[in-house]
Parts: C-alpha cells; sequence; structure tokens
C-alpha cells in the first residue's frame, strides 16, 4: 500500500472514487499574533507544575501516547509508529518541523513528577505555504487532567512567548473530527490549508 498526500480537492475525490482509502483530512491553522486577543498568564490547576520542556523524550511520548484514546480521531494514525523514536528526533529538532523553541514549549507534570500535558513549538522554515514563522507540531493533554484549563494554560502561554519573541503567525495542524479545532478556534486560529491523506494500492 502507498500512502499519498495532497492538497487538491479534485485530486482527494478521484483518488477516492477509483479505490483509494481516506486515512486523514487534516487542517493546517495559523493565528495572526499582531491582533489576536492573546489571554493574560493563568493559574496552573492544582496539584500540577508547569516546567520548561527539557529532554525526557521517553517520558513525553508514553503520556502522548496515553493521551491518544482508542475512539480519538488520531488513534489509527498512530498505528505502527515508534512514538519513542519520533520524540527523541522532534527535540533532537530532526524532524520536519524544524528545531525546538524552547521559551513558547511547556511541559506539565502532576505530584508524582509525571507528564501529563504538553506544548512543542518548533522553527518551521520558511516555504511556499508557510511564512518561517513558530509551529505546534504537538500539543496534548492526558485525558484523566481534561476540563481542568490545561491545554489553554498550554497554548496561551505558546502564543504569548511567540508574540514577545517578535513572531507575527503561530501555526499548527488538527485532523478533521479532532475536538481540539474548537480551542484553536477560540484562541483566534483559522485554516487556511487542506491535506488528504489517502491509501491506495501500490502500482506493480
Amino acid at each position: 500500500m502507498a500512502l499519498i498526500r495532497t492538497h487538491d480537492s479534485d485530486e482527494a475525490a478521484h483518488l477516492v472514487a477509483t479505490g483509494g482509502q481516506l486515512r486523514r483530512v487534516a487542517r493546517d491553522m495559523a493565528v495572526d499574533l499582531s491582533t489576536a486577543r492573546i489571554p493574560e498568564p493563568g493559574s496552573t490547576p492544582e496539584g500540577l507544575r508547569v516546567e520548561v520542556l527539557g529532554s525526557d523524550s521517553d517520558g513525553i511520548a508514553a503520556a502522548a501516547a496515553a493521551a491518544l484514546l482508542p475512539e480519538h480521531v488520531d488513534f489509527g494514525i498512530w498505528s505502527g509508529v515508534d512514538r519513542f523514536r519520533y520524540w527523541r528526533q522532534l527535540l533532537a529538532g530532526q524532524g520536519p518541523c524544524g528545531s525546538v523553541l524552547h521559551a513558547p514549549s511547556r511541559l506539565a507534570r502532576d505530584r508524582a513528577g509525571g507528564v501529563v500535558g504538553a506544548v512543542v513549538v518548533t522553527h518551521m522554515a520558511a516555504s511556499e505555504w508557510w511564512s518561517g514563522d513558530p509551529w505546534i507540531p504537538e500539543i496534548f493533554v492526558v485525558a484523566d487532567f481534561h476540563r481542568r484549563g490545561l491545554g489553554s494554560l498550554l497554548l496561551g502561554h505558546a502564543m504569548r512567548s511567540c508574540s514577545q519573541g517578535g513572531h507575527r503567525r503561530l501555526g499548527l495542524t488538527v485532523s478533521e473530527g479532532n475536538p481540539a479545532r474548537n480551542l484553536y478556534e477560540r484562541f483566534g486560529f483559522r485554516p487556511f490549508r487542506t491535506t488528504w491523506l489517502i491509501e491506495r494500492a501500490a502500482r506493480r
């Protein structure tokens, strides 16, 4: 099987109509930091602490896996992916999103020191579709800690730090059907590009 990535809706429709299986629809979103209403720093939820990201890639990988429940729209995307290798590469700046920006990136831990959430902000290189401003390749909160304001706290910190650093935009990608999109839109993120990921039999 081959995975085909396209940003063309007509091509995506043709690929599906001719036997391809739609694996993911993702929206690239961005917020204009010069006009957005960036939230003031909030209080950290009781029993948690927020700190610099650090290099605990294995602990973060395990927490990220725990944050993605089987019913989540992105659960199947990670099937067969070595999460520990992925996070080691991301934190080392070896992924496609570029090097980690440590000021806007943050890690949340519980009283026992376990990772319960994180936001990673990187320097995404300029391209034909992106301005070269910061990008959020990963933001998550472990399911047991939802609805405590931690996601808003992490995202707000990333926005404030990037704005204070002189950056105009901040971007991220969210899958269609991911409820986190509601949070992003509330913080001023708007979609600007769609990606279809389609699986189909490889040509012989």
